[in-house]
C-alpha cells in the first residue's frame, strides 16, 4: 500500500463497502517451524499486498513476482512511515544476521492482527507473525478476542501521541494584548475555546468551508450517518446550542483525517468539556495540506494529527499541541469508540472528557516465534527497541532520501542506513553470538572433483571458508565469535572424491592433528617384465612431500611407518627378452635347422631302398610335424596375444597330428599289404595314405574351429592376490571360459596315440625296413612321459613363468627330438650299413637276406604257417624292382 493516504486504522473499522474477497488461498509456514499447516482463504482490506522472500515489483510499483512465502517469517506492515520503518529495520537484522527469509505483508488496519496470528480462526485472514508497532489504545478488547495464540511483547520503545494541533503563530498572535486588547488567549489551552469568542470566530467553520480547495474533500474520510456526520462533517451539541442561540453564532472546526482514526474519541472529548465544534473529515493528505496552507498563509487552524510522524519532524517548530484536560487513566478507558449514536449535532453518549493519553506503541507476535524450533528470533523481537530519539533519527534520514525520484525504497534505505551508523545501538538486541565450530559455520569445497567422483587427479585440495563472512572483510566470520578464529587453511588430502564428499567428519580432524601414516596413505605400482622375467613392485606416497618422495604431506610418518622396500614378483610369461627364452629358441632353431637337413637328406636318398620302404612322402610329413612342435615351444614364450593364442594349440597339435598320424597311416599301407590273407596284388598309393591323413587334419580344424568360434581363447588380465606383499598383481594369460575344448582335443590325440601303437602291434611281425612297431610303441612312451611332466605343470602346479616355460618347452624339444631320432637314426644306420656292405655284393639283400624278411619261424610248422606272408614278402621285392617303386 503506497502513499500516506493509505495510512493504517489505529483503532475502529472500515465500512462494509471497502472490503473485498481475494479469490487466492496461500499455505503459509515460517522457517524453522510450521504456523498453521492449513490452506486459508484471504479476505482483507482494500490495499493488502504480499511481498514474498525475492519479490519483483516493476517501475510503477505493480508486483510482478510475488516471491516465495511459504517456508518464510511473516512481518505485518501499515502503511504509516514509522510502521514501515521499523519494520524495514527489523527485518534487515532477521535477515542479514540470523539469516531468516522475510515476507512482508501491508495491510490497512491492525483491528484483526490477533486473528491472523492465531490458527483458531474464521478463515477470513491471512496469517502473519509479527507486528512491531501496534496503537493499542481503544482497541485491546478486539485484540484479546483471538490472543489465544499470540501475545504483547512488549513496547517498541518510542511512545505514540495523538491530538489536536495549531500552529506557532496562532498560538503567539493571541498572547498578544496589542493585537487584541482583551487578551491574553491561550490558543493552545481548551478552555479558551469554550467561552472565548474571538478565538472561537479565529478558527470558525465558514472559513473553512468557504475554501474550495480543501471542501467538499476529494476524498470521502467520513460517510454519511457514520459516527455522526453529514456531508463530510459532524458536530457536538455544543455547537448545535451555540448555533441556536439569539442571535446564532459560529462554531470552530477542526480539521480531521479518517472517522476510523481513533473512531469518536476527540469529538467526544471535546463535545463532554462543551466546545462549540465541527468535526471535518477531509482525508490524511489534505489535512496535512491544509494545516501548511494555513500556516503559510497566517489562517489560524485547528487540526487532529499524531506523533511520531514525519510531518513534526519536516516542519518543525511550524505546529503546537492544543491541551485538553489531563488524560486521566481511568477517564480515557472509558471511551467506547463511537460518537453520534443520537444524531446529528446531538448528545453522544461516549463518556470520555479527556485528553488522548501517550500510546505504548506495542509489539505482537506469534507464540511459535519463542518455541524452541524457531530460533534465536524471540529474543531479537523481546530485545528490539528504539527510543524517541532514534526513531526521530529514522525520520530524519527518510525525509532526505523521499525527494530523490531514483529511490523508490525510502523506508528501506533510511532503515539500512541508520543500522550501519548505529550498530552500538542495535548488538545489545542480539543474543550473544555462538562460538564458531567446523560444523556449523564452516563451509568447503573439493577443488579437483569433476562432478563428484570423475577426477582422475593424484590429489584433491579441500578450500575452506566461512558460511556467513564479513562482508567487509571474508576472512572473518559474521555469525559466530570465538571458538574457531580462522578458518582452516587449504587441506591436500589423497583420497577419492567420493570419500571426502561421503562423510567429512573422517577427515575433519586432519586440519588440526595429521593422521598416523598406514597403508591406505601409500599406493604400489607394478613394472613390466623385465629380462629376467620378474615385475618390480615400488611403493609410492599417494601424496608425497616434492623435496623428498620418502616422506608424506598427509600423514605423520613415525619411526615405525616407512615406506616398504621394493618387492619382485614373478611374471605369468617368459619375456622374449628372457635368457631361458633365448636358449629355448636357439635351441629349437638348431633342432629346427637339423630336421630341415633330414628332409634335405629324406628327398635325396629318397630311392635307397631303405627310404623307399620307409615311404619317404610320409617320412617327411613326420620330421614337419617335428619341425612344428619345435616352432610351438617358441610361442609359448612373450605376452599373450590373440595371434599367440590362437597359435600354441594351432601348432601343437598340428605338429602331433603330423607326426603320428603319418607314422599311422604308413603302418596302415604296410598292413593293408602285408596282412591280407589273400595272394591278390594290391595297389597302394601315397595319394590314398595322405587322404586318410586328412581325415586327422579334418577332425583337428572342426575341433579347433568350434573352440576358437564359441569360446576364443583370447588375453585376459586378471587381478589376483599376490604372493610376495599384500596387495594384487594384474596377470593376462590366454583364457577361455570352458576346458571342455582343451579336454576334446587332447583326448582326440590319445585317440590317435592309441591307433598308431594299435597298427604297430599289428604288423609287429613284418620285416624291420617296412614296419617301425618298437619305434612308434617307443615314441608313444616318449609322449606319454611328456605328457606326465606338462600336464601337471599346467594344471595341479603354480610355478613361476620362466621354470613353467622352461619344463614346458624343454619337455616339448626333447619329446620331438627323441621321437624324430628313433624314426629316422635307424634308417640310418641301415643306409649306412648297406652302402658299406654294397662293395662285397652286387645286391644288397642275398637269399638268406630275402627270407629275414619275415620273422623267422620257431619250428617248421610255424614256417609252413608262414608260407603265405613269404611268397608275398618276396613278391614284393620283386615289385620294388620294377620301375615306378609302388607297393603291389
Amino acid at each position: 500500500s503506497g502513499g500516506a493516504g493509505d495510512n493504517p486504522n489505529r483503532s475502529g473499522k472500515r465500512g462494509a463497502n471497502e472490503t473485498i474477497w481475494v479469490d487466492w488461498c496461500i499455505h503459509f509456514c515460517a522457517l524453522r517451524f510450521n504456523i498453521l499447516g492449513t490452506k486459508l482463504m484471504i479476505r482483507e482490506h482494500v490495499g493488502l499486498i504480499m511481498y514474498g522472500a525475492g519479490a519483483e515489483v516493476d517501475a510503477d510499483g505493480k508486483v510482478t513476482k510475488q516471491g516465495e512465502i511459504e517456508s518464510t517469517l511473516i512481518v505485518e506492515v501499515c502503511g504509516w512511515t514509522t510502521h514501515k520503518l521499523v519494520s524495514n529495520a527489523f527485518s534487515i537484522l532477521a535477515a542479514e544476521v540470523y539469516g531468516y527469509r522475510v515476507s512482508m505483508f501491508y495491510v490497512s488496519n491492525t483491528l484483526d492482527l490477533t486473528q491472523r496470528m492465531s490458527s483458531g480462526i474464521l478463515g477470513s485472514c491471512t496469517p502473519v507473525h509479527l507486528n512491531l508497532e501496534v496503537w493499542i489504545a481503544g482497541i485491546e478488547q478486539r485484540l484479546e478476542k483471538y490472543a489465544n495464540e499470540s501475545y504483547a511483547v512488549g513496547g517498541v520503545g518510542y511512545f505514540g501521541r495523538t491530538g489536536l494541533y495549531t500552529t506557532v503563530d496562532f498560538i503567539n498572535e493571541y498572547l498578544n494584548t496589542t493585537k487584541h486588547p482583551s487578551g491574553p488567549y491561550f490558543a493552545n489551552f481548551w478552555k479558551g475555546y469554550q467561552v472565548n469568542d474571538e478565538l472561537i470566530q479565529a478558527v470558525s467553520v465558514s472559513t473553512f468551508k468557504n475554501n474550495k480547495q480543501f471542501y467538499p474533500p476529494a476524498e470521502v474520510g467520513c460517510p454519511n450517518n457514520t459516527q455522526g456526520c453529514l456531508n463530510h462533517c459532524s458536530k457536538s451539541d455544543a455547537c448545535t446550542a451555540r448555533e441556536n442561540m439569539n442571535p446564532p453564532k459560529e462554531c470552530l472546526v477542526v480539521v480531521m483525517m479518517y472517522d476510523y482514526y481513533d473512531p469518536g474519541y476527540l469529538q467526544a472529548a471535546m463535545s463532554n468539556i462543551h466546545i462549540p465544534t465541527y468535526f471535518c473529515f477531509i482525508g490524511y493528505d489534505a489535512t496535512a495540506e491544509y494545516a501548511l496552507y494555513a500556516q503559510k498563509n497566517n489562517i489560524p487552524v485547528l487540526f487532529y494529527h499524531y506523533e511520531p510522524e514525519p510531518f513534526h519532524i519536516k516542519h518543525a517548530g511550524l505546529f503546537d499541541r492544543v491541551f485538553l484536560p489531563r488524560p486521566i487513566p481511568e477517564r480515557v478507558v472509558l471511551a467506547t469508540g463511537t460518537f453520534g449514536e443520537n444524531g446529528y449535532g446531538e448528545t453522544t453518549t461516549n463518556p470520555v472528557d479527556v485528553d488522548f493519553p501517550s500510546t505504548k506503541l506495542t509489539k505482537y507476535a506469534s507464540n511459535r516465534l519463542f518455541s524452541e524450533d524457531a530460533g534465536p528470533i524471540g529474543t531479537l523481537i523481546s530485545k528490539f527497541s528504539l527510543s524517541e530519539l532514534h526513531m526521530n533519527d529514522l525520520i530524519r534520514k527518510y525525509i532526505s532520501i523521499v525527494p530523490d525520484p531514483n529511490e523508490p525504497t525510502a523506508e528501506f534505505q533510511a532503515a539500512c542506513q541508520w543500522l550501519k551508523e548505529n550498530y552500538a545501538v542495535w548488538k545489545l538486541w542480539l543474543d550473544r553470538l555462538p562460538l564458531c565450530t567446523f560444523e556449523k559455520h564452516i563451509q568447503y569445497q573439493v577443488d579437483g572433483c569433476d562432478q563428484y567422483d570423475n577426477d582422475t587427479s593424484a590429489y584433491r585440495t579441500i578450500l575452506f571458508s566461512w558460511v556467513t563472512p564479513d562482508p567487509k572483510n571474508a576472512s572473518l566470520p559474521y555469525n559466530c565469535d570465538g571458538g574457531l578464529t580462522e578458518y582452516p587453511p587449504p587441506l591436500k588430502i589423497s583420497r577419492s572424491c567420493k570419500w571426502i564428499l561421503a562423510d567429512a567428519s573422517r577427515w575433519s580432524s586432519w586440519i588440526s592433528t595429521k593422521p598416523t601414516c598406514d597403508s591406505t596413505f601409500y599406493e604400489y605400482n607394478v613394472s613390466a617384465c623385465d629380462s629376467a622375467s620378474k615385475r618390480r613392485v615400488h611403493y609410492y606416497w599417494l601424496l608425497a612431500d616434492p623435496a623428498n618422495a620418502t616422506r608424506s604431506l598427509e600423514c605423520d610418518l613415525s619411526s615405525t611407518t616407512m615406506l616398504p622396500e621394493d618387492v619382485l614378483v614373478d611374471c605369468e610369461y617368459v619375456p622374449f627378452s628372457s635368457p631361458v627364452f633365448m636358449v629355448c629358441a636357439i635351441t629349437s632353431g638348431v633342432l629346427i635347422g637339423v630336421l630341415v637337413l633330414a628332409m634335405v637328406f629324406v628327398f635325396v636318398c629318397r630311392k635307397a631302398p631303405i627310404i623307399k620302404r620307409s615311404q619317404f612322402e610320409l617320412l617327411e610329413l613326420m620330421i614337419f610335424g617335428g619341425i612344428l612342435v619345435c616352432l610351438s615351444a617358441v610361442m609359448y614364450a612373450g605376452e599373450p596375444t590373440n595371434v599367440l593364442c590362437a597359435a600354441r594349440p594351432l601348432l601343437v597339435s598340428s605338429g602331433f597330428t603330423t607326426i603320428f598320424g603319418a607314422l599311422f597311416v604308413k603302418s596302415l599301407r604296410v598292413y593293408r599289404v602285408f596282412m591280407k590273407s589273400s595272394m591278390k596284388r594290391v595297389k597302394i598309393s601315397t595319394l590314398m595314405m595322405v587322404k586318410v591323413l586328412s581325415v586327422f587334419y579334418v577332425v583337428d580344424l572342426i575341433i579347433i574351429g568350434v573352440w576358437f568360434g564359441a569360446d576364443f581363447p583370447k588375453p585376459t588380465m586378471t587381478r589376483e592376490p599376490a604372493i610376495e606383499f599384500r596387495g594384487e598383481v594384474e596377470r593376462v594369460a590366454c583364457h577361455s571360459e570352458s576346458f571342455i575344448f582343451s579336454a576334446l582335443l587332447m583326448f582326440w590325440k590319445a585317440i590317435v596315440l592309441a591307433l598308431g601303437i594299435y597298427i604297430s602291434f599289428l604288423i609287429r611281425n613284418v620285416a624291420s625296413d617296412f614296419q617301425e612297431s618298437i619305434w612308434i610303441f617307443s615314441s608313444s612312451v616318449m609322449v606319454l612321459v611328456g605328457c606326465l611332466v606338462i600336464l601337471p605343470l599346467a594344471y595341479l602346479v603354480d610355478m613361476a613363468a620362466v621354470p613353467f616355460y622352461a619344463f614346458l618347452a624343454g619337455s616339448l624339444l626333447i619329446c620331438t627330438t627323441v621321437v624324430m631320432s628313433l624314426m629316422l637314426a635307424p634308417k640310418v644306420f641301415r643306409l649306412h650299413a648297406v652302402s658299406t656292405s654294397s662293395n662285397s655284393s652286387k645286391y644288397p639283400l642275398s637269399v638268406p637276406n630275402r627270407l629275414s624278411l619275415v620273422a623267422p619261424a620257431k619250428s617248421v610248422g610255424d614256417l609252413g604257417a608262414k608260407s603265405n606272408s613269404s611268397d608275398q614278402t618276396s613278391g614284393m621285392h620283386q615289385a620294388e624292382e620294377e620301375k615306378g617303386g609302388k607297393y603291389s
